[in-house]
């Protein structure tokens, strides 16, 4: 169960959801539906984490992605 409520996108502010189906593609996942809660900083975090994806070889981008997660205890 998550600690922060996740926006979906049928619960959305028209702001949300524009952003969830221009930027996500209608596929926001988790950490994006938490972000949600303060449109202002997902619409400011995106580019952000898209850069940092782009920066980093796939491999080396997969391998922190899985370790992170699992350093915090995250089933997925």
């Amino acid at each position: 169960m998550a600690r922060v409520s996740l926006i979906e996108p049928e619960k959305s502010s028209p702001q949300v959801k524009e952003i969830y189906d221009q930027v996500l593609r209608g596929k926001p996942g988790n950490v994006h539906k938490a972000i949600a809660q303060r449109p202002e900083v997902l619409k400011t975090f995106l580019p952000f984490y898209s850069s940092i994806g782009r920066s980093l070889e796939r491999m080396l981008y997969e391998e922190i992605y899985i370790r992170v997660s699992w350093l915090n205890g995250c089933n997925y």
